[in-house]
Protein backbone atom coordinates (compact mmCIF):
# COMPACT_ATOMS: atom_id res chain seq x y z
CA UNK A 1 0.00 0.00 0.00
CA UNK A 2 1.76 3.37 -1.19
CA UNK A 3 -0.21 6.50 1.07
CA UNK A 4 0.75 10.24 0.77
CA UNK A 5 1.60 12.35 3.47
CA UNK A 6 1.77 16.28 2.19
CA UNK A 7 1.61 19.10 5.13
CA UNK A 8 2.38 22.41 3.64
CA UNK A 9 1.22 24.54 6.42
CA UNK A 10 4.16 26.21 9.12
CA UNK A 11 3.11 26.00 12.36
CA UNK A 12 4.36 28.12 15.41
CA UNK A 13 3.48 26.19 18.53
CA UNK A 14 2.96 27.31 22.23
CA UNK A 15 1.57 29.73 24.87
CA UNK A 16 3.27 33.47 23.57
CA UNK A 17 3.06 32.20 20.11
CA UNK A 18 0.52 35.15 18.87
CA UNK A 19 3.34 37.81 19.14
CA UNK A 20 4.93 36.04 15.98
CA UNK A 21 2.04 37.41 13.52
CA UNK A 22 3.39 40.56 12.81
CA UNK A 23 7.10 39.05 12.34
CA UNK A 24 5.62 36.09 10.02
CA UNK A 25 3.11 38.51 8.48
CA UNK A 26 6.08 41.03 6.79
CA UNK A 27 6.91 37.77 4.64
CA UNK A 28 3.83 38.82 3.04
CA UNK A 29 3.56 42.31 2.63
CA UNK A 30 2.80 45.63 4.46
CA UNK A 31 -1.33 45.75 4.35
CA UNK A 32 -3.34 43.23 6.40
CA UNK A 33 -7.07 42.31 6.52
CA UNK A 34 -8.08 40.66 9.79
CA UNK A 35 -11.03 38.60 10.00
CA UNK A 36 -12.69 37.11 13.30
CA UNK A 37 -16.06 37.43 15.05
CA UNK A 38 -17.60 40.40 16.85
CA UNK A 39 -16.80 40.12 20.48
CA UNK A 40 -14.33 37.28 22.08
CA UNK A 41 -11.23 38.58 20.35
CA UNK A 42 -12.27 42.31 21.51
CA UNK A 43 -12.95 41.15 24.91
CA UNK A 44 -10.06 38.55 25.90
CA UNK A 45 -7.31 41.21 24.43
CA UNK A 46 -6.31 38.73 21.89
CA UNK A 47 -6.94 41.47 18.76
CA UNK A 48 -5.15 44.05 20.84
CA UNK A 49 -2.48 42.06 21.02
CA UNK A 50 -2.53 41.30 17.25
CA UNK A 51 -2.62 44.48 16.29
CA UNK A 52 0.73 45.65 18.27
CA UNK A 53 2.34 42.72 16.64
CA UNK A 54 1.45 43.70 13.10
CA UNK A 55 2.37 47.26 13.86
CA UNK A 56 6.03 46.64 16.03
CA UNK A 57 6.68 44.36 12.37
CA UNK A 58 5.84 47.94 10.57
CA UNK A 59 2.36 46.57 9.01
CA UNK A 60 0.73 49.79 10.12
CA UNK A 61 -2.25 49.36 7.23
CA UNK A 62 -4.89 46.76 9.05
CA UNK A 63 -8.71 46.50 8.01
CA UNK A 64 -10.62 44.88 10.01
CA UNK A 65 -14.05 42.84 9.52
CA UNK A 66 -15.14 41.44 12.50
CA UNK A 67 -18.62 40.19 11.60
CA UNK A 68 -17.98 36.71 11.53
CA UNK A 69 -20.29 34.59 13.59
CA UNK A 70 -20.97 30.66 14.43
CA UNK A 71 -22.11 28.26 11.47
CA UNK A 72 -20.69 31.07 8.80
CA UNK A 73 -22.55 32.08 5.51
CA UNK A 74 -21.48 33.00 2.16
CA UNK A 75 -22.05 36.21 2.95
CA UNK A 76 -19.67 36.68 5.15
CA UNK A 77 -17.06 35.87 2.62
CA UNK A 78 -18.24 37.62 -0.07
CA UNK A 79 -18.51 40.87 1.94
CA UNK A 80 -14.85 40.70 3.50
CA UNK A 81 -13.76 39.29 -0.21
CA UNK A 82 -14.59 42.63 -1.48
CA UNK A 83 -13.22 44.56 0.72
CA UNK A 84 -10.12 42.61 0.11
CA UNK A 85 -10.04 43.33 -3.61
CA UNK A 86 -10.73 47.34 -2.77
CA UNK A 87 -8.54 47.66 -0.52
CA UNK A 88 -5.55 45.82 -2.20
CA UNK A 89 -4.44 43.77 0.95
CA UNK A 90 -0.98 41.56 1.16
CA UNK A 91 -2.39 38.73 3.41
CA UNK A 92 -5.18 37.85 5.45
CA UNK A 93 -4.87 37.20 9.56
CA UNK A 94 -7.91 34.89 10.89
CA UNK A 95 -8.12 35.04 14.69
CA UNK A 96 -11.11 32.87 16.23
CA UNK A 97 -13.05 29.89 16.14
CA UNK A 98 -13.02 27.54 13.15
CA UNK A 99 -15.60 29.81 11.90
CA UNK A 100 -13.33 32.97 11.49
CA UNK A 101 -10.63 30.64 10.20
CA UNK A 102 -12.92 28.78 7.76
CA UNK A 103 -13.59 32.60 6.61
CA UNK A 104 -10.26 34.11 6.14
CA UNK A 105 -9.49 30.47 3.84
CA UNK A 106 -12.32 31.62 1.80
CA UNK A 107 -12.00 34.95 1.55
CA UNK A 108 -8.11 34.06 -0.06
CA UNK A 109 -9.98 32.34 -2.80
CA UNK A 110 -12.63 34.40 -3.60
CA UNK A 111 -10.65 37.38 -3.37
CA UNK A 112 -8.28 36.33 -5.45
CA UNK A 113 -10.51 34.48 -8.15
CA UNK A 114 -14.03 35.56 -10.65
CA UNK A 115 -17.35 34.43 -8.89
CA UNK A 116 -18.53 34.38 -5.59
CA UNK A 117 -17.95 32.10 -2.28
CA UNK A 118 -20.88 29.52 -3.06
CA UNK A 119 -19.50 29.25 -6.79
CA UNK A 120 -16.45 27.02 -4.49
CA UNK A 121 -18.30 24.86 -2.77
CA UNK A 122 -18.01 20.88 -3.25
CA UNK A 123 -21.47 19.40 -4.34
CA UNK A 124 -21.00 15.86 -4.87
CA UNK A 125 -20.96 16.66 -8.11
CA UNK A 126 -17.63 18.97 -7.45
CA UNK A 127 -17.37 22.82 -7.35
CA UNK A 128 -18.74 25.42 -10.11
CA UNK A 129 -15.58 27.04 -10.17
CA UNK A 130 -11.82 25.67 -9.56
CA UNK A 131 -9.29 28.66 -7.62
CA UNK A 132 -6.04 29.44 -9.72
CA UNK A 133 -4.80 32.03 -7.28
CA UNK A 134 -4.72 33.16 -3.71
CA UNK A 135 -3.15 35.58 -0.94
CA UNK A 136 -1.67 34.25 1.64
CA UNK A 137 -3.64 33.60 5.15
CA UNK A 138 -2.40 33.11 8.93
CA UNK A 139 -4.86 31.50 11.00
CA UNK A 140 -4.52 31.87 14.66
CA UNK A 141 -7.39 30.19 16.51
CA UNK A 142 -8.85 30.94 19.74
CA UNK A 143 -10.61 27.43 20.32
CA UNK A 144 -9.60 23.98 20.50
CA UNK A 145 -11.68 22.04 17.97
CA UNK A 146 -11.74 22.55 14.22
CA UNK A 147 -8.47 21.85 13.42
CA UNK A 148 -8.82 24.64 10.34
CA UNK A 149 -5.51 26.18 11.37
CA UNK A 150 -3.79 23.01 9.44
CA UNK A 151 -6.34 21.60 6.66
CA UNK A 152 -7.47 22.86 3.38
CA UNK A 153 -11.32 23.09 4.60
CA UNK A 154 -13.86 25.95 4.72
CA UNK A 155 -17.13 25.46 6.04
CA UNK A 156 -19.83 27.75 4.61
CA UNK A 157 -23.23 27.98 4.91
CA UNK A 158 -26.40 29.25 2.49
CA UNK A 159 -28.80 30.63 4.62
CA UNK A 160 -31.14 30.44 1.47
CA UNK A 161 -30.54 27.58 0.23
CA UNK A 162 -30.21 25.96 3.61
CA UNK A 163 -27.18 24.22 2.84
CA UNK A 164 -23.96 23.75 4.54
CA UNK A 165 -21.15 22.37 2.48
CA UNK A 166 -17.20 22.57 2.03
CA UNK A 167 -14.28 24.32 0.16
CA UNK A 168 -11.70 22.05 -0.30
CA UNK A 169 -8.67 23.05 -2.54
CA UNK A 170 -4.75 22.97 -2.12
CA UNK A 171 -4.94 26.76 -2.31
CA UNK A 172 -7.19 26.89 0.81
CA UNK A 173 -4.61 25.68 2.61
CA UNK A 174 -3.00 28.90 5.42
CA UNK A 175 0.36 29.75 4.96
CA UNK A 176 0.92 29.64 8.49
CA UNK A 177 -0.75 28.55 11.37
CA UNK A 178 0.14 30.70 14.87
CA UNK A 179 -1.33 28.07 18.05
CA UNK A 180 -0.92 29.85 21.01
CA UNK A 181 -3.14 27.50 23.51
CA UNK A 182 -3.09 30.47 25.89
CA UNK A 183 -5.84 32.44 23.56
CA UNK A 184 -7.91 29.28 24.83
CA UNK A 185 -8.12 30.12 28.21
CA UNK A 186 -11.32 32.41 28.11
CA UNK A 187 -13.29 29.91 26.45
CA UNK A 188 -16.38 29.25 28.71
CA UNK A 189 -17.54 25.72 29.94
CA UNK A 190 -19.83 24.68 26.93
CA UNK A 191 -17.60 26.06 24.25
CA UNK A 192 -14.85 24.29 25.67
CA UNK A 193 -16.79 20.93 25.28
CA UNK A 194 -18.56 21.35 22.25
CA UNK A 195 -14.79 22.40 20.36
CA UNK A 196 -13.38 19.93 21.54
CA UNK A 197 -15.65 17.07 20.93
CA UNK A 198 -15.80 18.48 17.59
CA UNK A 199 -12.02 17.31 17.59
CA UNK A 200 -12.53 14.10 19.03
CA UNK A 201 -15.46 13.13 16.73
CA UNK A 202 -12.49 14.03 14.00
CA UNK A 203 -10.36 12.19 15.56
CA UNK A 204 -12.90 9.12 15.68
CA UNK A 205 -14.52 9.38 12.07
CA UNK A 206 -11.07 9.86 10.38
CA UNK A 207 -9.63 6.80 11.92
CA UNK A 208 -12.75 4.62 11.55
CA UNK A 209 -13.75 5.25 8.10
CA UNK A 210 -12.96 3.26 4.80
CA UNK A 211 -9.47 5.01 3.72
CA UNK A 212 -6.68 4.04 4.70
CA UNK A 213 -3.26 6.12 5.75
CA UNK A 214 -1.58 4.59 8.19
CA UNK A 215 0.64 7.44 8.69
CA UNK A 216 -2.26 10.12 9.25
CA UNK A 217 -4.18 7.25 11.41
CA UNK A 218 -1.24 7.48 14.08
CA UNK A 219 -2.26 11.39 14.64
CA UNK A 220 -6.25 10.49 15.34
CA UNK A 221 -5.12 8.04 17.99
CA UNK A 222 -2.83 10.62 19.42
CA UNK A 223 -5.77 13.25 19.36
CA UNK A 224 -7.99 10.42 21.08
CA UNK A 225 -5.96 9.88 23.87
CA UNK A 226 -5.50 13.36 24.57
CA UNK A 227 -8.61 14.30 24.55
CA UNK A 228 -9.89 11.64 26.83
CA UNK A 229 -7.50 12.80 29.18
CA UNK A 230 -7.10 16.13 28.87
CA UNK A 231 -11.09 17.82 27.50
CA UNK A 232 -12.41 16.58 31.27
CA UNK A 233 -9.43 18.61 33.29
CA UNK A 234 -10.02 21.74 30.73
CA UNK A 235 -13.99 21.76 31.58
CA UNK A 236 -13.23 21.26 35.89
CA UNK A 237 -9.97 23.89 35.83
CA UNK A 238 -10.23 26.38 33.06
CA UNK A 239 -6.92 28.28 33.49
CA UNK A 240 -4.93 25.22 33.70
CA UNK A 241 -2.72 25.85 30.77
CA UNK A 242 -1.16 22.47 30.63
CA UNK A 243 -5.04 21.09 29.96
CA UNK A 244 -5.40 24.10 27.29
CA UNK A 245 -1.93 23.44 25.52
CA UNK A 246 -2.81 19.35 24.66
CA UNK A 247 -6.32 20.33 23.72
CA UNK A 248 -5.06 22.69 20.93
CA UNK A 249 -2.20 19.73 20.22
CA UNK A 250 -5.09 17.42 19.84
CA UNK A 251 -7.18 19.44 17.92
CA UNK A 252 -4.43 20.54 15.16
CA UNK A 253 -3.08 16.40 14.97
CA UNK A 254 -6.86 15.55 14.26
CA UNK A 255 -7.18 18.20 11.98
CA UNK A 256 -4.42 16.99 10.17
CA UNK A 257 -6.03 13.59 10.53
CA UNK A 258 -9.25 14.43 8.46
CA UNK A 259 -7.12 16.66 5.59
CA UNK A 260 -5.84 13.02 4.67
CA UNK A 261 -8.54 10.27 5.82
CA UNK A 262 -11.53 12.65 5.69
CA UNK A 263 -14.80 12.67 7.89
CA UNK A 264 -17.76 10.36 6.95
CA UNK A 265 -21.60 10.00 8.45
CA UNK A 266 -21.66 11.72 11.41
CA UNK A 267 -20.64 14.77 9.98
CA UNK A 268 -22.68 14.60 6.90
CA UNK A 269 -25.68 14.25 8.83
CA UNK A 270 -24.47 17.14 11.22
CA UNK A 271 -24.44 19.54 8.38
CA UNK A 272 -27.77 19.61 7.70
CA UNK A 273 -29.19 20.01 10.96
CA UNK A 274 -26.93 23.17 11.91
CA UNK A 275 -27.37 24.78 8.46
CA UNK A 276 -31.63 24.73 9.28
CA UNK A 277 -30.92 25.43 12.83
CA UNK A 278 -28.06 27.53 13.07
CA UNK A 279 -28.46 28.27 16.68
CA UNK A 280 -26.71 24.98 16.90
CA UNK A 281 -23.76 24.66 16.99
CA UNK A 282 -21.33 22.01 15.08
CA UNK A 283 -19.81 20.53 17.54
CA UNK A 284 -23.43 20.10 19.42
CA UNK A 285 -24.77 18.66 16.49
CA UNK A 286 -21.79 16.30 16.75
CA UNK A 287 -22.33 14.93 19.79
CA UNK A 288 -26.07 14.16 19.52
CA UNK A 289 -25.57 12.39 16.04
CA UNK A 290 -21.95 10.63 17.12
CA UNK A 291 -23.33 7.34 19.55
CA UNK A 292 -26.44 7.03 16.84
CA UNK A 293 -24.12 6.94 13.82
CA UNK A 294 -21.78 4.64 15.49
CA UNK A 295 -24.28 1.97 16.67
CA UNK A 296 -24.64 1.63 12.86
CA UNK A 297 -20.90 2.13 11.74
CA UNK A 298 -19.07 -0.42 14.54
CA UNK A 299 -19.76 -3.88 12.36
CA UNK A 300 -18.45 -2.18 9.68
CA UNK A 301 -15.36 -1.55 10.87
CA UNK A 302 -14.67 -3.58 13.66
CA UNK A 303 -10.87 -3.95 14.65
CA UNK A 304 -10.96 0.19 14.77
CA UNK A 305 -13.96 0.46 17.14
CA UNK A 306 -12.73 -1.74 19.19
CA UNK A 307 -9.39 0.34 19.28
CA UNK A 308 -11.18 3.32 19.51
CA UNK A 309 -13.33 1.54 22.87
CA UNK A 310 -10.03 0.97 24.20
CA UNK A 311 -8.40 4.55 23.58
CA UNK A 312 -11.30 6.10 25.80
CA UNK A 313 -11.21 3.46 28.52
CA UNK A 314 -13.36 0.90 27.24
CA UNK A 315 -13.32 -3.02 27.19
CA UNK A 316 -11.32 -3.34 23.77
CA UNK A 317 -14.79 -4.28 21.90
CA UNK A 318 -16.29 -3.02 18.59
CA UNK A 319 -19.62 -2.16 20.31
CA UNK A 320 -18.07 -0.78 23.42
CA UNK A 321 -17.40 2.41 21.26
CA UNK A 322 -20.82 3.38 21.81
CA UNK A 323 -20.42 2.88 25.32
CA UNK A 324 -17.09 4.61 25.92
CA UNK A 325 -19.23 8.24 23.69
CA UNK A 326 -22.34 7.89 25.76
CA UNK A 327 -20.20 7.79 28.96
CA UNK A 328 -18.41 10.83 27.59
CA UNK A 329 -20.72 13.13 26.59
CA UNK A 330 -22.35 12.77 30.17
CA UNK A 331 -18.97 13.17 31.61
CA UNK A 332 -18.92 16.61 29.40
CA UNK A 333 -22.30 17.38 29.83
CA UNK A 334 -23.14 16.96 25.91
CA UNK A 335 -25.32 13.99 25.96
CA UNK A 336 -28.64 15.20 24.40
CA UNK A 337 -31.36 14.56 21.36
CA UNK A 338 -32.12 16.37 18.29
CA UNK A 339 -35.41 17.31 20.19
CA UNK A 340 -33.82 18.74 22.85
CA UNK A 341 -32.02 21.41 20.57
CA UNK A 342 -35.39 22.35 18.67
CA UNK A 343 -34.99 20.04 15.48
CA UNK A 344 -39.00 19.31 14.92
CA UNK A 345 -40.02 15.50 14.48
CA UNK A 346 -41.91 16.65 11.03
CA UNK A 347 -38.18 17.83 9.39
CA UNK A 348 -36.70 14.81 9.69
CA UNK A 349 -37.57 13.96 6.18
CA UNK A 350 -36.18 17.18 4.82
CA UNK A 351 -32.94 16.53 6.84
CA UNK A 352 -32.29 13.27 5.19
CA UNK A 353 -33.18 14.25 1.63
CA UNK A 354 -30.29 16.75 2.35
CA UNK A 355 -27.85 14.37 3.29
CA UNK A 356 -28.14 12.15 0.48
CA UNK A 357 -28.54 15.02 -2.58
CA UNK A 358 -25.33 16.92 0.05
CA UNK A 359 -23.45 14.66 0.83
CA UNK A 360 -23.88 11.06 -0.59
CA UNK A 361 -20.07 11.15 -1.88
CA UNK A 362 -19.13 10.54 1.97
CA UNK A 363 -21.18 7.35 2.22
CA UNK A 364 -18.87 5.57 0.02
CA UNK A 365 -16.39 6.05 2.59
CA UNK A 366 -18.17 5.50 5.78
CA UNK A 367 -17.84 2.08 7.67
CA UNK A 368 -21.29 0.76 6.50
CA UNK A 369 -22.41 2.56 3.12
CA UNK A 370 -26.27 3.54 4.35
CA UNK A 371 -29.50 3.62 2.53
CA UNK A 372 -31.99 6.70 2.66
CA UNK A 373 -33.90 4.44 4.93
CA UNK A 374 -30.72 3.60 7.70
CA UNK A 375 -29.91 8.01 7.67
CA UNK A 376 -33.55 8.37 8.74
CA UNK A 377 -33.87 6.03 11.10
CA UNK A 378 -30.25 7.72 12.59
CA UNK A 379 -31.94 11.08 12.59
CA UNK A 380 -35.22 9.32 14.07
CA UNK A 381 -33.46 7.49 17.34
CA UNK A 382 -31.42 10.62 17.65
CA UNK A 383 -34.51 12.82 18.18
CA UNK A 384 -36.17 10.40 20.14
CA UNK A 385 -33.09 9.35 22.49
CA UNK A 386 -33.59 5.75 21.24
CA UNK A 387 -29.87 3.74 20.89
Amino acid sequence: MVVNFYRPVEVFFGEGALSKVGEVGRRFGFKALVITGKKSAKKSGALDKLFESLKHHGIQEIVLYDKVEPNPVDKMVNEASEIAVKEKVDFIVGLGGGSALDVAKAVSIVSSNEGSAWDYVKYPEGPRLIPYLNRPVICIPTTAGTGSEVNRFSVITNPIRKEKLVISHSLNYPKVAIVDPSLTLTMDRKLTAITGFDALTHALESLTNRVENFMAEEYSIRAIELIRKWLPVALEEPENITARRWMSYASMLAGIAIDHLGVALIHSLEHPVSAHYPHVAHGEGLAILAPYVTAFNYKGNPEKYALFAKLMGEEEKPHKAVDALVKFLEKIGLLKTLKDVGVEEDMIDRLTEDVYMLSRHSFLINPVEPTLDDVRNIYERAYKGEL
